[in-house]
């Protein structure tokens, strides 16, 4: 998955850049209450998370010597693999499936699986992201989410590795340094097989669009300059480099169009750089999406919804629409605005576990749980909340409770009498 252009993230604040996402991503992996597994197609183990661990009592280490296959009940494999290969069939992008684990100790546990595939931008299916919800467990207390370590950093940028000249007709014809500081034993390109001709007559280019040729030379052939132009190149060692230029037309007194002369540098690594990050990227927004719980992120300032994910819509039944145009008070009641307003007061870089009272679009009120960091998100100071509907649980804590009163009663008026 490409990244947001910044041009239309400027035209929709709501939209996530790259780096939000990757933020929200470790947050959810870190957290203690749903498993999260990275695995290959086949469901080799290649990132497991602390509570995929403790639901099947394996230690991270033992986890990533197993497959998905190595933890199932044997009496579930044969749908298991069935549901593997509609998932990597495209029949959905996403797919929910019941099965049971074995756990370390031999006993079987229910679990809810949501896996998703990342494919390339060609379709083709690369690795999978799993979420694993421990059906059989009580669910009664929340552990707080850890901070994220691990934070994507951007590329930095590259020098020119080399300067060249062309001719009127467009042939390279001198380039100086070129054997020395780009076309050396590493990349192995030969100077010799480029001077006398055009950028786009070189034998050795990869493939690139048609199209993108026709437009880079209808720019030469306007005499415009041109800024980092990104070809394929293969080396005498036959692997493909990945090679950027920019380049200014030359005019002679007279105003004659003379040639080229422009600089050029091997991006190789930050392109694969980029598409390995591109990959993950559709991990991150998956995660984030079709995690079980609701989550949102809310403006600290405005308390505005910037992002929410499926859960959210469909626990609180706003669209997401009507969320982005909402604020945070608007789920509460009046008289808890203010301890909301306090609450967001705090920029610390702690998790925070909070109690609220929330109301649904169509007015039933609930009691939930809020673990929440504080974040940057798209510029702006903003807080991640994790969501869970207690509800139930504190219902029947109180009818506990009432019928314990009740029996003690009973029992001091059997004593007074």
């Amino acid at each position: 998955m490409a990244p947001v252009p910044s041009d239309e993230m400027s035209k929709n604040p709501t939209m996530m850049s790259n780096a939000d996402y990757a933020l929200l991503f470790e947050a959810i992996f870190e957290q203690e209450t749903t498993g999260v597994a990275v695995t290959t197609l086949d469901g080799q183990f290649l990132r497991v998370n602390r509570a995929l661990c403790r639901m099947t009592g394996y230690g991270e280490a033992e986890l990533l010597q197993k497959s998905f296959r190595d933890i199932t009940h044997p009496d579930d494999l044969e749908s298991n693999q069935e549901f593997r290969q509609r998932l990597l069939s495209g029949e959905a992008a996403k797919h929910t499936h019941d099965k049971r684990y074995v756990h370390k100790n031999g006993r079987p546990i229910r679990v809810r699986i949501v896996v998703t595939v990342a494919r390339d931008v060609s379709g083709a299916p690369q690795s999978c992201a799993t979420l694993v919800h421990d059906m059989t467990a009580t669910m009664e207390t929340r552990d707080a989410l850890r901070e994220s370590e691990q934070r994507f950093r951007g590329m930095v940028e590259m020098s020119s590795d080399w300067y060249w000249e062309q001719d009127a007709a467009l042939r390279f014809v001198h380039l100086p340094g070129a054997q020395e500081r780009h076309f050396d034993s590493e990349t192995n390109f030969d100077p010799e097989t480029t001077l006398g001709r055009t950028r786009w007559e070189l034998s050795d280019l990869g493939d690139l669009p048609e199209r993108v040729w026709e437009r880079h030379i209808a720019k030469l052939e306007r005499r415009e300059p041109f800024y980092d132009f990104v070809y394929l190149r293969r080396s005498k060692s036959g692997g493909m480099r990945y090679l950027s230029v920019s380049g200014q037309p030359v005019f002679d007194r007279e105003g004659q169009f003379t040639g080229y002369r422009g600089v050029g540098k091997d991006v190789t690594e930050q392109i694969r750089a980029q598409k390995a990050l591109e990959l993950s990227e559709v991990r991150y927004r998956t995660l984030f999406e079709v995690h079980p719980q609701p989550m949102w992120v809310v403006d600290s300032k405005t308390l505005a919804f910037l992002a929410v994910n499926e859960a959210a819509v469909r626990h609180y039944g706003y669209s997401r629409e009507e969320f982005l145009s909402m604020t945070a008070d608007q789920l509460r009641l009046p008289e808890d605005v203010s301890e909301l307003i306090k609450a967001f007061e705090d920029q610390s870089r702690s998790y925070r576990y909070r109690l609220w009272r929330h109301r649904k679009k169509d007015g039933e009120l609930i009691w939930v749980e809020i673990v929440s960091f504080n974040l940057e998100f798209d510029g702006r100071r903003a807080r991640l909340g994790v969501v869970t509907d207690v509800t139930a649980r504190l219902k029947a804590e109180d009818e506990a409770h009432e019928i314990g009163r009740k029996r003690q009663s009973v029992l001091k008026g059997d004593e007074s009498a």
